[in-house]
């Protein structure tokens, strides 16, 4: 799901909790404090919240692993052609500073 999709549905129920508890204010007893359902539409809310952005972080972690992967491919790539170039040739132990098992 794209990420302007998860923030238009965000939005949206953000829209429609934030109409329930205007309407849940209104019910508020003469004491002074507020439902106990004001209290559960904002939970609710806080969780849901919660949970969309933990998935969010899994998902930005699994691109920053995979262009990491890229950026290490290029790297090993520029140094072999950078070899080629200079009449060098380094062991496959020995690019880029790191040895092969990282």
């Amino acid at each position: 799901m794209s990420r302007l999709k998860l923030l238009q549905e965000q939005a949206n129920r953000t829209v429609a909790k934030t109409a329930e508890c205007n309407n849940s204010l209104k019910d508020v007893p003469s004491d002074g404090l507020p439902l106990t359902q004001y209290f559960q539409i904002h939970f609710q809310h806080i969780h849901e919240n919660t949970r969309l952005m933990q998935d969010e972080l899994v998902q930005f972690r699994h691109h920053i692993a995979d262009l990491n992967l890229k950026v290490e491919q290029l790297t090993a790539l520029l140094i072999e052609q950078q070899a080629m170039l200079s009449g060098k040739s380094y062991p496959l132990g020995q690019r880029n500073g790191r040895h092969s098992g990282h």
